[in-house]
C-alpha cells in the first residue's frame, strides 16, 4: 500500500494550546492536509474510535490523559497510526518513552513550522 497522498492525509492535531491548535491547523489545511483538532487525549480517542487518520500531532503536557498516555491508547485503537509527539518539556526521558510506544519522531517546542512540515511528510512517506 503507498502512502496517503498529502492532500487526503488525515491528520488529528492534539494540544491543549488553543493558538498551537489553530495555528497548525490553519497551515496544515493550507498545503492540503485534512484536520481534525482537539484540545485533549480524551477527546482525541474519541475521534479516533470515530474515524480513521493517517497521521497524529501529539502534545505530551496537556491536563488529563497526558500525551504519552494518549499515544498508547491511540496506537491501540490504530495500530498503523504514525504519532509525532511535541513538547515544550521535552526530556530524554520523555523522547525515549515516546519512541518505545511507537512514535515516529518527536520535536522540541518551539519549532519551526518547516521543521513539522519535513517531519510530517517523512513519517506520511514511511511503510506501515
Amino acid at each position: 500500500m503507498s502512502p496517503p497522498e498529502k492532500e487526503k492525509a488525515r491528520v488529528l492535531v492534539i494540544d491543549d494550546d488553543k493558538n498551537q491548535r489553530n495555528m497548525l491547523s490553519f497551515a496544515l489545511r493550507d498545503r492540503g492536509y485534512q484536520i481534525v483538532a482537539v484540545e485533549s487525549g480524551e477527546r482525541a480517542l474519541q475521534e479516533a474510535a470515530s474515524g480513521t487518520f493517517d497521521l497524529a500531532i501529539c502534545d505530551i503536557m496537556m491536563p488529563g490523559l497526558g500525551g504519552v498516555e494518549t499515544l498508547k491508547r491511540l496506537r491501540e485503537l490504530q495500530p498503523g497510526l504514525k504519532v509525532v509527539m511535541a513538547t515544550g518539556y521535552a526530556t530524554a526521558e520523555t523522547a525515549l518513552k515516546s519512541m518505545r510506544l511507537g512514535a515516529v519522531n518527536y520535536l522540541a517546542k518551539p519549532y519551526e513550522l518547516k521543521d513539522l512540515l519535513s517531519v510530517l511528510e517523512a513519517a506520511l512517506a514511511r511503510g506501515p
